[in-house]
């Protein structure tokens, strides 16, 4: 009896941090990669290369990055080019900020080389300043 009300405490102990923990996640957009992080440590990011496309449809299949207890009027998708999973869900606090200043660091790495695609690097065969 005691052994069983000690683990039903601990799980509850354990399930109560890693929701503390949950809480703490944080979006960060910067020149390159959309960033989860925790506590300032990087726990997964996205090239601004990837991304397809950002909206706030909700994805069955989809990485998701919560980090509150109620997602429904928060969610925000990322649709990646490549992955398993193509949609990333994440829930920043204002969506439709994240959402602009998301879409303006892709049209900026969109304009920095003119076409949207991956630079080519210096020397390459199919490079005219070559």
């Amino acid at each position: 009896m005691k052994l069983a009300v000690l683990m039903l405490l601990a799980a509850l102990v354990v399930g109560g941090l890693l929701i503390l923990l949950a809480l703490q996640l944080r979006y960060r957009v910067t020149q390159r990669h959309l960033k989860v992080t925790l506590f300032g440590l990087c726990l997964r990011r996205v090239r601004l290369s990837d991304i397809e496309h950002v909206s706030k449809r909700q994805a069955n299949r989809a990485e998701r990055w919560y980090n509150t207890l109620r997602p429904a009027h928060r969610v925000l998708v990322v649709r990646r080019r490549h992955g398993w999973f193509k949609d990333f869900v994440i829930t920043p606090k204002n969506r439709y900020v994240f959402k602009t200043e998301l879409e303006r660091a892709l049209a900026g790495l969109q304009t920095a080389d003119g076409t949207g695609k991956p630079e080519l690097e210096h020397g390459s065969a199919t490079n005219p300043l070559a």
